[in-house]
């Protein structure tokens, strides 16, 4: 392998884990804020993925804005 090949592989291996634990603090914050927000709602969080379920949700997705784009609650 050229020494630049190794250089390459380095960089983008600490991209991926930067990128992953982005995601995951991402995933997280929006969790937290989502539980603080709708506490009656049941919010379950993985590394890099928000689960919301809650009786009615669906209706309440449809009158309610910040839960069809949880993303503004990261700001």
């Amino acid at each position: 392998m050229a020494p630049g090949a190794a250089v390459m592989e380095r960089l983008e291996a600490r991209g991926r884990d930067r990128s992953e634990r982005a995601a995951a603090d991402a995933a997280a914050r929006l969790g937290a804020r989502l539980r603080e927000a709708y506490p009656e709602l049941g919010v379950e969080v993985a590394p890099e993925q928000v689960v919301v379920r809650g009786r009615g949700l669906g209706r309440r997705m449809l009158a309610d804005p910040a839960l069809r784009w949880l993303g503004g609650l990261l700001r």
